[in-house]
């Protein structure tokens, strides 16, 4: 797996809305929409599932498992694609782990990587 890393984004996201750079500003958080819109796609009631899952992949918690088996609400493709977009938007904080982590959910899913 070939993991990104926006190195400094949150330091360059102040200096935009510092010295009012919109385009700047813009520019760093163009890549978190399409993970935002993959979150929160229909059926939106579970969105909570992809937030857990992007806190278990970056080490927030432990597992990846929600009151009622709601973990399981999302399909395997969808928490993949939720992987993709959150590398590419350099959102996993810890690449290495996200990515162990990633090949085991997926591998209690079925899927070798």
């Amino acid at each position: 797996m070939r993991i990104h890393r926006i190195q400094g984004a949150p330091e360059r996201l102040q200096g935009a809305l510092t010295r009012g750079d919109v385009a700047s500003f813009h520019d760093i958080l163009a890549p978190t929409v399409p993970l935002s819109r993959h979150i929160f796609k229909a059926p939106t009631r579970f969105y909570k599932t992809g937030l857990v899952f992007m806190a278990y992949l970056n080490g927030l918690q432990d597992h990846f498992t929600l009151v009622g088996g709601q973990e399981s609400a999302r399909s395997t493709l969808h928490l993949a694609e939720l992987f993709r977009l959150a590398d590419a938007a350099g959102l996993l904080t810890d690449p290495e782990l996200a990515a162990a982590r990633m090949r085991t959910v997926m591998a209690v899913r079925g899927v070798d990587a």
